[in-house]
């Protein structure tokens, strides 16, 4: 099909319309309570709508646990590779924090968890993890304590800690790979392949 100089300008004109689209209003829930306010004559004087909706929109933001956990999960990264004894405190109510979230603590953590190398703030996230996750045992829950507790076998682990995360791993799962932590992730890691199948 040979196109025409008409054609083409159509062509163009088509592509141009659906690129300059504008992008939705990410406070358009807001700002419609916002204007329901002013008709009502209940939105405070000098407050414009967009004012009222950019504080609306920032609550709710602020009250959104999976924001928080995530942003208390990269705060436990930090300190946890700063590593200042300083900052022990802080480590430990950021984690108490986290954990206090409950379950939308959970995706987050695991990001985290998933996506740094450093082993002071894996460890630290895990412990989070476990706390949430302890109870998913008795359920044969198994995606959450698992991970958590396999970080606890690592060679940079005191051996106290060690202990205790084989013993969660054998009482959760069953099995019995002892203190055998390449043991314990190569079964984690084949049956996780063989639940995606």
């Amino acid at each position: 099909m040979q196109r025409t100089p008409r054609t083409l300008l159509l062509c163009g004109l088509t592509a141009l319309s659906v690129s300059c689209k504008k992008p939705a209003d990410p406070l358009a829930e807001q700002r419609a309570v916002c204007t329901g306010l002013e008709q009502q004559h209940q939105l405070r004087p000098g407050l414009s709508v967009d004012e009222c909706a950019r504080k609306l929109k920032e609550t709710a933001d602020l009250n959104d646990p999976a924001r928080k956990a995530a942003e208390l999960a990269d705060r436990i990264v930090r300190l946890a590779t700063q590593g200042r004894a300083a900052e022990k405190v802080e480590l430990r109510d950021a984690q108490d924090s986290l954990q206090g979230l409950g379950r939308p603590a959970v995706a987050p953590a695991m990001f985290r968890l998933q996506g740094t190398q450093d082993p002071v703030a894996r460890i630290a996230l895990a412990r989070v993890l476990v706390g949430i996750c302890g109870a998913d045992c008795a359920e044969r829950k198994l995606d959450c304590i698992v991970p958590a507790l396999l970080e606890g076998t690592s060679d940079d682990v005191p051996p106290e800690a060690r202990r205790e995360a084989e013993l969660g791993l054998y009482h959760c799962t069953g099995e019995q790979f002892g203190d055998d932590a390449r043991a314990w992730r190569k079964w984690w890691s084949d049956r996780s392949a063989q639940a995606s199948r």
